[in-house]
């Protein structure tokens, strides 16, 4: 009995520690350009959430510079989130998955930012989830780095709350976003450990990558839940909230992978690994991919370490 009352009064703690803890109480001891830099990202967030909700979901009648359409949300994310780089000096270059180049924001900046302003757009019709994503790379410029130079990277999700997700290379945190705008910590130290859940993108490959359909067999043979949603953020943060699963997006010959490095892949294997987690391209760790070019797509999984060890054995037989 006394064990159980002492373990309520911790629960009870930890929900009083938390509902008191803002995002710049959190960043308090970060490093004031490293600080401002996430508190931009957070603050795009802010508006992007204030838009979403009565957004057009048409198509913008434009491109971006990569042949894709563009929503009209799409470019107004955009948009939102360079406005609030514009203004943040530490900030060197920006790039985003909606332009093709590198932008030059402030020359005397220390940061290389890179973000999908608003990942699995194709959704917001259909009043899915959908999400920001960002890395903070040290230095001017991304050609010849791997993730292994991020010093902070987090995600946002639009959804029955809008949450934002946070890591500086230790356990990830999430924040809630309140009715006054603050941020408060919602989750502290996430972690993955092991589970049978799995999200399976880009199933069309399966056609003929067999090695990826004998996977989908063994995880439906073996009781694994099927957690899918079509969006890369959130399939990406309920492992992290059930501290279990596996997110996968593979190719083949005629079904490429089409997720890319920088702006969607590297930053949330950094998540994911800061959690205990781990990714994979079938050849190495997401982190240690080198960036030929902006457009760079990848293979990946993250999640549970024995489940991408599992994903990388199975496809490369």
């Amino acid at each position: 009995m006394l064990r159980i009352c002492a373990i309520n009064l911790y629960s009870l703690a930890c929900i009083l520690y938390s509902s008191r803890v803002t995002i710049e109480k959190f960043l308090a001891d970060t490093p004031e350009n490293l600080r401002g830099t996430i508190l931009a990202f957070a603050d795009s967030v802010k508006k992007i959430t204030a838009e979403i909700g009565t957004a057009e979901t048409s198509e913008a009648g434009s491109q971006n510079t990569f042949g894709e359409n563009q929503l009209k949300l799409d470019v107004l994310a955009d948009q939102i989130i360079f406005g609030e780089l514009e203004a943040c000096p530490p900030v060197a270059i920006a790039a985003s998955e909606e332009q093709s180049n590198e932008k030059v924001l402030h020359a005397d900046g220390e940061f290389s930012v890179a973000f999908d302003p608003l990942d699995g757009s194709s959704l917001v019709d259909s009043n899915l989830a959908v999400g920001t994503i960002f890395g903070i790379w040290k230095g001017k410029g991304f050609i010849g780095k791997t993730g292994r130079a991020i010093i902070a990277a987090g995600y946002a999700i639009y959804g029955p709350r809008t949450t934002f997700t946070l890591s500086l290379g230790e356990k990830p945190v999430e924040f809630t976003l309140q009715k006054n705008g603050e941020w408060k910590l919602s989750l502290a130290k996430m972690e993955i450990g092991e589970g049978k859940m799995f999200a399976p993108g880009n199933l069309r490959a399966c056609a003929e990558n067999k090695n990826y359909l004998a996977l989908l067999d063994f995880w439906a043979e073996n009781g694994y839940q099927l957690r899918y949603s079509g969006g890369m953020v959130p399939d990406v943060h309920q492992i992290l909230v059930k501290s279990k699963g596996i997110f996968s997006y593979p190719g083949s010959a005629s079904c490429p992978p089409k997720l890319r490095l920088i702006y969607e892949c590297a930053p949330l294997a950094f998540i994911v690994e800061a959690a205990g987690g781990a990714s994979t391209n079938l050849e190495t760790s997401i982190l240690d991919e080198k960036v030929l070019d902006l457009d760079q797509r990848t293979v990946i999984a993250v999640g549970s370490q024995k489940e991408v060890d599992r994903f990388r054995k199975f496809l490369t037989v």
